[in-house]
This record gives structure tokens, C-alpha cells and sequence, in this order.
């Protein structure tokens, strides 16, 4: 018989819908790994084990191969989106590729990564920036002004202003006479 249109009438009564041209997806069937084969990564379905084993030795390889109490789903990581700059919603991987495709998703998705840790000298310079600039004193000078690095440079130009700076620099403090005689003495008799 010939396929009748959706909507046509057969015999007085309205004919039943067409079949879709795409069924839906059925429900993936169970695949397990296969417990005689200790190295494969492979997953079977039961018919497939009923098939290689027969139906006896079948029912007992897929009861050894039952998958263990599921774990503890993973965290899946989410991420910004780089491309949405004042949204704060994050994203996982898959959600990048369905929106953007393979290629770009997979783009998107790195550019997305969480920042690293800082390292100690990005610490330190943030800390200097909510801080403000450290300050010297210039060494050439009796009034105990302090100066930023940049003003050093502004007023001794790029080489001489780096070297009067480095002199500049807090040095570690020593220790009292008193002290470092002992020191040098030994210890006490």
C-alpha cells in the first residue's frame, strides 16, 4: 500500500499518522565489560554475550561482568564563557560544543579555563597595586623624601635611575655592635 498524507481520510476516518522518517532514540542498551578479557575496554551487550558464550555460559560471565555500586558522580567542570563577558553563568564542555559546534566549542572551552594559580611574584605585584607603588628614599638626597621606581627613572633616565633605585633598596638589619662582638668572640667562657 502506498503511504497516506497526514491528514487524509481512509475508508470515512481519519487515517492514521505517518510513520516518522527518524524514530527516536531507544534507550542505550546496558553494554558491560567482558570479565575474561581483563585488558579490553570493550563493552557488550547481552546479546552479544548470549551470542560468543551461549545462553549458559552467557547468564554467568554477564552476572561476573554486573557493573560495581556506581560511584560518586564526578564534578563536571564548568566554565565562563569567554564570548559573554557580563553573564556569570558557567558552562560545561558539552554545552560549549552545542552551542558553538566542535571546533569552536573546543576553542571557546580553552579560552574559558579557569586562571591558574598566581605565582609569587604576580602576589606580590598585586599586592603592590592595591598598596600603591613602593617608595625609597633617594640616596643622593639628606631629606629622606621617598620616591617611586618610575620617578627615579623620570629623574636619572633608564640606566642611572635603575642603579640609584637597587641603592636604594631597604637593606637587612644589622646586627647591634654588642651582638656581633659576641659573635666574633665565640662563646662565653
Amino acid at each position: 500500500t502506498a503511504p497516506v498524507a497526514a491528514g487524509a481520510r481512509v475508508g470515512g476516518r481519519p487515517a492514521a499518522p505517518a510513520a516518522r522518517a527518524v524514530e527516536p532514540r531507544a534507550k542505550a542498551e546496558e553494554r558491560r565489560l567482558d570479565p575474561n578479557e581483563p585488558t579490553s575496554k570493550k563493552r557488550y551487550t547481552r546479546a552479544e554475550f548470549v551470542e560468543f558464550y551461549g545462553p549458559k555460559k552467557a547468564a554467568k560471565a554477564w552476572a561476573q561482568a554486573a557493573p560495581s555500586a556506581p560511584a560518586a558522580p564526578a564534578a563536571v567542570e564548568k566554565r565562563r564563557d569567554p564570548n559573554d563577558a557580563g553573564s556569570k553563568k558557567k558552562y560545561t564542555k558539552a554545552e560549549f560544543i552545542a552551542e558553538y559546534g566542535q571546533k569552536k566549542g573546543e576553542k571557546a572551552w580553552k579560552q574559558a579555563a579557569p586562571a591558574e594559580e598566581p605565582k609569587k611574584e604576580e602576589k606580590k605585584a598585586k599586592k603592590v597595586e592595591e598598596e600603591g607603588p613602593a617608595k625609597r628614599a633617594d640616596p643622593n638626597e639628606t631629606s629622606g623624601k621617598k620616591y617611586t621606581k618610575k620617578e627615579f627613572l623620570d629623574l636619572y633616565g633608564e640606566k642611572k635611575g635603575l642603579k640609584v633605585w637597587k641603592k636604594a633598596a631597604p637593606k637587612a638589619e644589622e646586627p647591634k655592635k654588642a651582638e656581633k662582638k659576641a659573635e666574633e668572640e665565640g662563646p662565653a667562657k
